[in-house]
């Protein structure tokens, strides 16, 4: 596990400079023209869904349901609920440090805050991967519960491009970030 939290942290850190060097740029507007062209009325419907699902109360009510259950109270919920805390604040000063603009035009959701790394992405990444490390880990629970944790932070991640307020590589600065926090308390907590 310390292998792949120096994995996630080393691509945090080439996305970052990536994205400090404004290099990437072009690219990021040419990829995010691309997805914003396949828009579909059904496809936004669905990454609506998911967008929301990687907002505050939702995340606020995965970890509370965590608290309630007996069996994930004492372990997992606190680890958990670290992990999403620790994720929120790097992303909070993060996106302070950098100050990268947002796309402009073609939102179909508004946000005010600045662009990189992604919360949405990096949070998804941390509570679904945390769930996934922790359940695993402390619980024993299935290996294949991973996929269901890699297929949720994809698509609130990816939402937050499609509905063109974010560039990719916000997303994948936010997933990178989000793996590392993850993987960190884990092997911290457990």
């Amino acid at each position: 596990m310390f292998t792949g939290a120096v994995v996630f942290f080393a691509g945090f850190l080439l996305v970052m400079v990536l994205v400090k060097g404004k290099r990437i740029q072009t690219w990021d507007v040419a990829f995010s023209r691309k997805v914003i062209l396949q828009r579909k009325v059904w496809l936004t419907k669905v990454f609506l869904f998911f967008t929301r699902a990687g907002k505050a109360l939702p995340t606020l009510a995965v970890c509370g349901l965590l608290i309630v259950v007996p069996l994930t109270r004492n372990t997992v919920a606190l680890n958990v609920g670290i992990s999403v805390m620790a994720t929120s604040g790097l992303v909070f000063l993060i996106k302070r440090l950098y100050k990268r603009e947002r796309p402009k035009g073609d939102r179909l959701v508004e946000e005010t805050d600045h662009s990189f790394p992604s919360g949405h992405a990096a949070t998804a990444v941390t509570l679904y991967g945390s769930l996934f490390l922790n359940g695993y880990l402390v619980l024993g629970i299935s290996i294949w519960f991973l996929s269901a944790a890699l297929l949720l932070g994809f698509l609130i991640g990816f939402s937050r491009v499609y509905l063109g307020v974010h560039y990719f590589t916000d997303v994948l600065g936010g997933w990178f970030i989000g793996g590392f926090v993850a993987i960190l308390v884990a092997l911290w907590m457990v």
